[in-house]
C-alpha cells in the first residue's frame, strides 16, 4: 500500500482515478471540481443511519457532487488516502480501487478512519461515475454531531 500521491499512473484513466484521491488530500477543490463531467453521478450505497438528511445516497451532476464535498471537507485536516489495489476491468474506463483513509474532523475533533471500495467510470480523462462503498459506522463515529452543521 502506498499513499495515492506516491503512485505513478499507468494511463489517463488511472491518472483521473488517482487525482480523485490526491486532489482531496491537497484540499484542491477547484481542481477536484474540474475532474468531474457536468453530468457525473456519485452513489454512496451504505448511508450512516440518521444521516440521510445530510448525506444522500446519490449525487447527480457536478454541482451537487461538489456541494457534498465542499461540506464534507470544509474542516478536515491531514487527510491521507492509501491505495491498496487498483483493478482494471474488461469494461473500457471502469476501474475498481481498494483504499483506506485517515483524517481529522475539525467539527468533532475526532479521527476519521475508513476503508473504501470505489468503482470508477472514466470518460475522456474525467470521472462520470463513482460508486463508493464505505463503512457507515466509521463515518458516524467521526462525524456525529459535526457534519450536519455544514449543511
Amino acid at each position: 500500500m502506498r499513499r495515492a500521491d506516491e503512485i505513478q499512473p499507468r494511463d489517463a484513466e488511472e491518472a483521473a482515478v488517482l487525482s480523485y484521491f490526491t486532489l482531496l488530500m491537497k484540499r484542491d477543490l477547484d481542481g477536484f471540481e474540474a475532474l468531474w463531467h457536468d453530468d457525473a453521478v456519485q452513489h454512496i450505497p451504505f448511508l450512516p443511519e440518521g444521516f440521510g438528511k445530510f448525506v444522500t445516497a446519490s449525487f447527480t451532476g457536478r454541482a451537487e457532487i461538489m456541494a457534498h464535498y465542499r461540506a464534507a471537507f470544509a474542516n478536515r485536516r491531514d487527510h491521507v488516502f492509501w491505495i491498496d489495489e487498483i483493478y482494471r476491468t474488461d469494461k473500457p474506463g471502469c476501474l475498481i480501487v481498494e483504499a483506506h483513509a485517515r483524517s481529522l474532523v475539525g467539527e468533532t475533533g475526532k479521527v476519521y478512519e475508513n476503508s473504501y471500495v470505489c468503482i470508477f467510470r472514466v470518460r475522456e480523462g474525467r470521472l462520470e461515475l463513482l460508486k463508493e462503498y464505505v463503512n457507515p459506522l466509521a463515518f458516524m463515529k467521526a462525524f456525529q454531531g459535526g457534519f450536519e452543521a455544514q449543511r
